[in-house]
């Protein structure tokens, strides 16, 4: 089951669609994601990963039943999408992918899973290479 929440109000969040690549990659497995604003993801992110600004999302792996949940800033992707000239919807659905990929275990902190880790978050989210 993915449940989807929606705590902020500047966006819309394209539900329907982000199910659709949740289940693509995950099949049965289950999962949270949350959509907040810019001031959520900056407190969560300070107070997780000690790093005081916002971000596009932050996943957490839980190892229970849940797989994991993905915190994912829609006004982030708002600006994001502003400066690549693309529609909103589609940063968003590349966050929920390349969310889930850290949730499996995928990086980019490396070259080498990187390159591995971004042709799937786009094959997934069906976008363009950012």
């Amino acid at each position: 089951m993915i449940h989807l929440s929606n705590d902020q109000s500047k966006v819309r969040i394209p539900a329907a669609a982000v199910r659709r690549i949740a289940v693509q990659i995950l099949g049965k497995q289950n999962l949270s994601i949350a959509f907040v604003s810019n001031a959520a993801i900056r407190k969560i992110n300070r107070r997780f990963l000690k790093h005081d600004f916002a971000t596009d999302v932050i996943s957490f792996p839980l190892g229970t039943d849940l797989l994991g949940e993905l915190v994912i800033s829609a006004e982030f992707a708002v600006g994001e999408a502003a400066k690549r000239k693309i529609p909103v919807e589609e940063e968003l659905l590349r966050y929920v992918a390349h969310g889930i990929l850290h949730l499996l275990g995928y990086d980019h902190e490396e070259d080498a899973g990187k390159a591995e880790m971004w042709s799937r978050q786009e094959r997934y989210s069906g976008v363009s290479a950012p």
